[in-house]
C-alpha cells in the first residue's frame, strides 16, 4: 500500500522528533542511573520512556525527564522504596503537601535511628561485660512489658531478707480462706518498696496474679496492677546470687541511658514452693525504667 502525502510526512516528522530523544544508554550516562534500572523504573511506571520502538522495543527519553530522574534518586537517597517513590509522584504534586508527606517520613527515620542507637548501646554494653568477664556473661538481660494484671498482695516488713516466706505464707492463707483461684502465669511477684538497701525494717510486698474480682480484707489487698516494663534478668539457682544479679543489672541500666521507674521486684518462676533444690530455681530480677 502506498504512503499518503500526509502519512509520509508525519513519518518524517516523527523521525526528527526521536532524534532529538536520549537513548537509554546516554540517559543512563547522563542521569547516572543504569540501564537496568531504567528498564524497572519503566516496568513499573515509575519513569516511562518518551518512546519505545515499536519494531526493536529500545527506549528513548528526552531531556526534561533528567529532572524526575534526579528526584527519583534524592528520594532512594533517603530511604524511600520505589512504591513509595512512585506514591508521592501521584498523590503529592504540590510542595507544600510533598513537605508535610516528608515531615512525617522524617519522623518515623528520626524514630529508627534512636531505636538502632539503643540497639548499638545493648550490643557494647554486652561486648564490654563479656571482655572483662562480669556477670553478663552467665545472665540473659532484656527489657520486658508485664502485662495489667488482677493480684491479691500482702505487704508487711520484715527484720532480714530471709524472712520473706513468711510473708507468702500469709497470703497463701488468705487465698485458701476466700478460695481465690490463681492466673496461669501466676506472676509470684515479691515488690521491695524500702527506698534502697535497708538491713532491717524492709518493706515487702508479695503478690500473686488471680482470676476475677475479690475483697480486700484486713490483711490482704486484691487490685489491679498496671503494666510495667521493666530490665528484667533471669537466672537458674539459689537466692545467694540475688546480690550479683541486681549490681549487674543496676550497671546494665546506667550504662544503656535508662533510670529507674518504680520498686525493685522479683518474680519467682521456680521456687521453693515447688522445688526443694535450690539450684533448680529460677528467678527473674525486675528493674521497673523509662527512657532517660
Amino acid at each position: 500500500m502506498v504512503k499518503s502525502w500526509c502519512d509520509w510526512t508525519l513519518g518524517v516528522c516523527k523521525e526528527e522528533e526521536v532524534k532529538k530523544l536520549l537513548k537509554i544508554g546516554d540517559f543512563s550516562a547522563l542521569s547516572k542511573i543504569s540501564i537496568y534500572r531504567l528498564r524497572h523504573y519503566d516496568e513499573i511506571g515509575l519513569l516511562i520512556p518518551a518512546h519505545i520502538d515499536e519494531g526493536t522495543g529500545y527506549r528513548y527519553y528526552n531531556k526534561e525527564q533528567l529532572p524526575v530522574a534526579n528526584r527519583i534518586q534524592a528520594l532512594i537517597d533517603m530511604g524511600l522504596g520505589l512504591s513509595l517513590i512512585k506514591k508521592i509522584f501521584a498523590e503529592y504534586n504540590n510542595e507544600e503537601s510533598l513537605r508535610r508527606y516528608l515531615t512525617i517520613q522524617a519522623a518515623q527515620k528520626q524514630e529508627e535511628i534512636e531505636a538502632m542507637q539503643q540497639q548499638l548501646r545493648l550490643l557494647q554494653t554486652t561486648i564490654k561485660g563479656l571482655d572483662q568477664g562480669s556477670s553478663l556473661s552467665r545472665f540473659n538481660i532484656a527489657i520486658k512489658k508485664l502485662p495489667e494484671r488482677s493480684v491479691i498482695s500482702y505487704r508487711s516488713t520484715i527484720a532480714a531478707y530471709n524472712q520473706e516466706g513468711l510473708l507468702w505464707e500469709k497470703l497463701s492463707e488468705a487465698i485458701e480462706e476466700q478460695n481465690i483461684q490463681l492466673a496461669n502465669p501466676g506472676y509470684n511477684i515479691a515488690i521491695f518498696h524500702s527506698e534502697g538497701y535497708v538491713e532491717q525494717e524492709i518493706d515487702v510486698e508479695v503478690q500473686r496474679a488471680v482470676i476475677g474480682t475479690y475483697r480486700s480484707t484486713d490483711t490482704v489487698r486484691c487490685k489491679s496492677e498496671p503494666a510495667t516494663i521493666a530490665a528484667a534478668l533471669t537466672y537458674k539457682g539459689g537466692y545467694y546470687q540475688l546480690e550479683e544479679a541486681i549490681e549487674a543489672i543496676a550497671n546494665w541500666i546506667s550504662e544503656n541511658a535508662y533510670e529507674m521507674n518504680g520498686p525493685i521486684f522479683n518474680i519467682y518462676h521456680v521456687s521453693p514452693e515447688t522445688e526443694s533444690d535450690s539450684d533448680n530455681m529460677i528467678t527473674e530480677v525486675c528493674f521497673p525504667i523509662r527512657s532517660i
